[in-house]
C-alpha cells in the first residue's frame, strides 16, 4: 500500500471520529462533557491538518496546526475557568 493511500485511511477515520466527538458536544448532557468533546474536536482538527499537509505537501499548513492548536487549548482553559468560578452545579449528579 503507498503512503497517499494510508493518509487517505487515516483521514477518513479522523473525519468518522470528529463527528462523534460534535455528537458528543451536542447532546451532551452536562458542561463537563461537553468541554471534553471541544477539545477532542480541536485536537482532532489538528490532526487532520496535519496530515492533509503531508499529503498534499503543503507545509505552510503545518502553521495553522500549530495556532489551532493553541487556540483550543486556550478554548478548554477559558471553558475550565468559567466552569470553575461559577456556582452553578447543574451538572453533578444527585445519586450521593
Amino acid at each position: 500500500m503507498s503512503m497517499t493511500m494510508w493518509l487517505d485511511i487515516l483521514l477518513t477515520l479522523l473525519g468518522v471520529s470528529l463527528l462523534i466527538c460534535f455528537v458528543r458536544l451536542y447532546l451532551g448532557p452536562n458542561p463537563p462533557n461537553r468541554t471534553v468533546a471541544f477539545d477532542t474536536i480541536a485536537i482532532h482538527a489538528v490532526g487532520l491538518m496535519a496530515l492533509f499537509a503531508i499529503r498534499s505537501h503543503q507545509p505552510d499548513l503545518l502553521d495553522a496546526a500549530i495556532i489551532t492548536a493553541v487556540l483550543g487549548f486556550v478554548g478548554t482553559m477559558m471553558l475550565a475557568r468559567y466552569m470553575e468560578r461559577s456556582d452553578i452545579r447543574d451538572w453533578e449528579s444527585g445519586d450521593d
